[in-house]
């Protein structure tokens, strides 16, 4: 009698040059990124501000992502920014498995990534299901408040989402969308100082180049003078305003009442925490975000 032989693959959707890092001047093993990001900032002036490549995949975004890999359900649920935050939380959470509706659809800002001090950054943990620590969730700011929710004609009601009414009758918009619809990038990495490479050939199949090529999506995100800072004029402390957590997330839209569209099933898919962005002065911050799958 033969015996059956099991044979155990192992993958994972990481790149190389993100499995160490140098922390503390010595060279430790670092877990493996689901995937490698690179998030850089410009100002109103085209000046590029900060460059990050740190970000990270939590638990609600790995699982989004292998279960439409493969169209099954996971049995452990995370539960989504409606329930955790009580916005639209008509989705209940052993139901919540993604499903072609589930997308990439904006990015959220919070302050609970830093400390007061410049390098007192807390580090992300895979486990985090929110913009803020856990059970932090006042850490999430809001992009907008407004004394009444915008219009559906306003081109403002498809830019913001996750609306709340708050008890003294102004409504938060927690979510934003994506400036310019996310794009696929396929490059040669043959770009001079950093810059990027050439568009790779429909015809790359036969081609002789033996130049690495890099696969990423590229989505770009907007604060303007008015994002977020509406939050801190709120309380009167518009000194004070600003970010330091930034995160992307999936959800499903869904028509909340006759005419009102939101999202819902919402949750954290990436998360990266920053030393303190100002935004006390009216300036607008534009970021590209890039997810790198090789």
């Amino acid at each position: 009698m033969t015996d059956d032989k099991i044979l155990h693959i192992n993958d994972q959707l990481s790149s190389t040059d993100s499995l160490r890092k140098l922390e503390n001047n010595f060279f430790k093993p670092m877990k493996p990124k689901v995937f490698r990001t690179e998030i850089t900032g410009y100002n109103e002036f085209g000046e590029k501000l900060f460059t990050h490549e740190d970000n990270e995949t939590v638990l609600g975004g790995a699982i989004i992502v292998l279960e439409k890999l493969a169209n099954v359900q996971s049995n452990l649920k995370v539960a989504s920014i409606n329930h955790i935050m009580g916005i639209n939380d008509i989705v209940p959470t052993a139901e919540s498995s993604a499903t072609a509706d589930d997308i990439l659809i904006g990015w959220g800002v919070g302050i609970g990534g830093s400390g007061d001090a410049f390098g007192s950054r807390r580090t992300v943990q895979f486990q985090e299901r929110e913009i803020g620590r856990n059970g932090y969730s006042g850490e999430m700011v809001p992009f907008r408040i407004v004394s009444e929710p915008f219009d559906p004609t306003d081109v403002n009601a498809a830019k913001y989402w996750l609306r709340h009414k708050r008890e003294d009758g102004y409504y938060e918009y927690y979510g934003k969308s994506f400036e310019t619809k996310p794009i696929i990038r396929v490059l040669y990495q043959d770009g001079v100082d950093g810059e990027d490479g050439t568009e790779v050939e429909s015809d790359v199949y036969n081609t002789t180049r033996t130049d690495p090529i890099e696969v990423f999506l590229e989505m770009t995100l907007k604060i303007t003078s008015k994002d977020i800072r509406e939050y801190f004029e709120h309380l009167d402390q518009v000194e004070a305003a600003r970010f330091n957590t930034l995160g992307l997330f999936v959800g499903r839209k869904t028509e909340i009442d006759t005419g009102y569209i939101d999202y819902t099933n919402v949750k954290l898919f990436s998360k990266v925490t920053l030393d303190n962005e100002p935004l006390a002065n009216s300036k607008s911050l534009t970021m590209i975000y890039r997810i790198f799958v090789k």
